[in-house]
């Protein structure tokens, strides 16, 4: 019988599960997964919730440590502690929150890297929602959504309490997927269903 890529009895949620959880969300989008592909993309689900919510407690446990012993982020590094990778699973805006939590700000070498040099011609805002027929078209919700967005039937699907994943340009960035989210909620006066919320958590989703 072959084993599940996601190998999901292991209890750490990975770079090959998250890899994995993407196929299947795409399929589950969809509509195109099948009954063994469903299982497996819920228990997945279910994997990365327990996983983010582990990683928010345990960042919370050393902001408490920080603040209790007088100690900076720097100070407990150099003493040996070891910060687990996270930027495989977790978006740089995420990483981003966490670290100014702990009083950590990047390098000016870091902040050169990811920052896009300004040139003397205006900047040009990207968008974060895309239309499914012409993914290099894009937008933002301004005082609306982007007429793509309800001519592709995207308020449709939120009031239906389907997913609206396969609108967001990045299905990854969680910030862009709250923020759609809560503009849709204001719309309609409801809140999303834990299948639109997906992987965020309620409490995540509260603070966005």
């Amino acid at each position: 019988m072959e084993q599940p890529a996601s190998q999901a009895s292991s209890k750490i949620f990975s770079k090959t599960d998250e890899q994995r959880y993407q196929q299947l969300t795409a399929l589950y989008i969809d509509g195109k997964a099948d009954a063994a592909q469903e299982a497996e993309f819920q228990e997945l689900r279910q994997k990365k919730i327990s996983a983010r919510i582990k990683r928010e407690q345990c960042i919370a446990q050393l902001i408490k440590d920080i603040k209790e012993q007088d100690i900076s982020f720097a100070e407990l590094t150099k003493a040996g502690l070891r910060v687990p990778p996270i930027t495989d699973l977790y978006s740089e805006s995420e990483i981003r929150t966490a670290a100014k939590a702990l009083g950590v700000t990047p390098t000016a070498k870091a902040v050169e890297v990811t920052q896009p040099k300004m040139s003397g011609k205006k900047r040009e805002v990207k968008g974060y929602i895309k239309s499914i027929r012409n993914p290099d078209e894009t937008g933002v919700w301004r005082a609306g959504p982007p007429s793509f967005f309800k001519e592709e039937g995207g308020l449709d699907k939120y009031e239906q309490g389907k997913l609206i994943d396969q609108w967001l340009v990045d299905t990854k960035d969680v910030s862009s997927k709250i923020k759609l989210l809560k503009n849709l909620e204001k719309k309609f006066g409801k809140e999303p269903s834990q299948d639109q919320l997906g992987d965020i958590t309620a409490e995540a989703y509260a603070q966005g």
